[in-house]
């Protein structure tokens, strides 16, 4: 009788524990916040110093049956009201092929910062991968796949540049580089940062930053702990700033995504990236 009184008292506690973590899980996914990170460099021209760049990655506000339209205004609401001067996508906008027309018409209105808006694909976006670049241009932004943009002020100038997914593409560092030289600032987007692997170090060279989602920040979490991140070596890239043999590279935990067909994150809050650019000597 005793042993039975235990189990389910046992099982009561572990009930109430997992709902209050549920309804935490729950709470978590809205609460999306600024990451600001400072980019040093004497390779930044004095026209770019305390320029600011936004990234975000993984929308992903859908299921099969909803779409989280209130979520994607927090997110366009929070970016419009940064000071920015380029925002970088950084992929994976839909789940679901039959929830693009709405994302993207959400997406109308957020606000273009005077260099533009830059986008490049994830791996989801494959799932229509024609329909996901006509619309990203039909919003006028600049979409990169193996390749980069120059953006000038005053005759100087800095790039943008972008592979293609790793999963579903074909990336091509070589080509999303070509023209670009180790003196030159130049961010570099991969929407997985498994990709960050197979990069040379000449490559790296020419990358300043490289920036990267894909992760989520493992979604789900152990109270912090990633145990699940859809790469082979999420210790190293699955969330934050991490410099290896000093090449730097940030994963962003993203702004969406879910779990279960629920919005839910635990332990790996959703954010918006601030770049801010700093010259040295």
């Amino acid at each position: 009788m005793l042993n039975r009184k235990i189990i389910l008292s046992a099982f009561t506690i572990l009930a109430v524990f997992f709902t209050i973590c549920l309804i935490y899980a729950h709470y978590e996914y809205t609460q999306l916040k600024v990451k600001t990170i400072e980019v040093v460099s004497k390779d930044i021209p004095e026209e770019f110093n305390g320029k600011k760049i936004v990234f975000l990655a993984d929308f992903q506000l859908d299921t099969y049956s909803r779409f989280n339209q209130k979520q994607l205004d927090r997110i366009i609401k929070l970016v419009n009201e940064q000071e920015k001067d380029i925002i970088l996508l950084g992929g994976d906008y839909t789940n679901w092929t039959g929830k693009i027309p709405r994302f993207y018409k959400g997406m109308e209105k957020l606000e273009k910062p005077e260099y533009g808006i830059y986008a490049v694909l994830g791996n989801h976006d494959y799932n229509s991968v024609g329909k996901n670049i006509a619309e990203l241009k039909k919003l006028g932004y600049k979409v990169l796949v193996n390749e980069n943009d120059k953006i000038m002020i005053n005759n100087q100038s800095i790039y943008i540049s972008a592979v293609d997914d790793l999963r579903k593409g074909q990336p091509d560092a070589d080509r999303a580089l070509e023209g670009i030289k180790k003196d030159d600032f130049n961010i570099f987007i991969t929407h997985n940062p498994e990709y960050f692997e197979y990069m040379t170090d000449k490559q790296k060279e020419r990358a300043d930053m490289t920036l990267a989602g894909h992760t989520h920040g493992g979604q789900i979490t152990l109270f912090g702990l990633i145990l699940h991140a859809e790469i082979k070596h999420p210790w190293k890239y699955g969330y934050g700033l991490k410099e290896y043999d000093g090449h730097k590279i940030y994963t962003t935990s993203g702004v969406g995504g879910g779990a279960f067909e629920m919005f839910i994150r635990f332990f790996a809050q959703p954010e918006i990236v601030v770049l801010k650019l700093k010259k040295i000597k």
